[in-house]
């Protein structure tokens, strides 16, 4: 065991660089949210990029993608991300079946082994998944209450039998919480068992089926929300 005086000094020194490493990362979003405003780069080419991955679970590099939302098509994974690449089509409607335009949604989901975190399933047990998911992205619908997620297929949760799914929140005006399903799920998911099926359809989940191809999935769906 280190003397009290030598463990004081290196806890000091983990504390420093704890503070460094914090400063420079919150000046790196800084410089990357200046790049958004000026149209020097994307939302999909940030979250794209394996060397800013370290990033996506920290919350100013979160609500900098959150801020600078955009209607049309989210990329969620870079093109070296294990997986099988799916594309996700939204039409968000209200209860009278109107298009819901310029609403937020914060989606994220689980990588092809079934963890939201890069070094484990979840992050702080279940609840920082939220916040914190590896892979994630925000963006708005069109005036048509469309959208377009560019992503892998999630996988499900590791020693579970539950299908994989894309999370959903939804917004109006980015503050006004909207309620609708909290899950998109995929027909063609090897675990998506008759039973399975069932209690996530009860759970108010939505499934869909692919509309595209084998190496091309789809999955188109109609969300409503109040």
């Amino acid at each position: 065991m280190l003397p009290k005086f030598q463990l004081f000094i290196l806890l000091s020194f983990l504390l420093f660089q704890g503070n460094v490493i914090s400063q420079d990362n919150n000046q790196l979003i800084n410089k990357l949210n200046r790049q958004l405003k000026n149209g020097e780069t994307t939302v999909n080419k940030l979250l794209a990029n394996d060397s800013l991955m370290y990033l996506h679970s920290l919350t100013p590099f979160r609500e900098m993608i959150k801020s600078n939302a955009k209607p049309g098509k989210l990329t969620m994974t870079s093109g070296t991300e294990p997986g099988t690449k799916i594309t996700v089509k939204g039409t968000v409607v209200n209860k009278s079946g109107a298009p819901y335009k310029n609403a937020t949604i914060y989606a994220y989901q689980t990588s092809a082994k079934g963890w939201y975190a890069d070094t484990a399933a979840h992050i702080l047990i279940n609840s920082g998944d939220i916040n914190h998911a590896r892979l994630f992205g925000y963006l708005k619908t069109d005036d048509e209450g469309k959208f377009i997620i560019e992503t892998i297929r999630p996988q499900g949760y590791p020693k579970s039998s539950l299908a994989g799914h894309i999370h959903l929140q939804y917004w109006r005006g980015g503050n006004k919480t909207l309620h609708g399903p909290d899950e998109l799920q995929f027909e063609d998911d090897p675990r998506m068992t008759n039973e399975r099926r069932k209690q996530s359809l009860e759970e108010g989940n939505l499934i869909a089926k692919n509309s595209g191809t084998t190496a091309k999935p789809v999955y188109e769906f109609r969300i409503v929300v109040d």
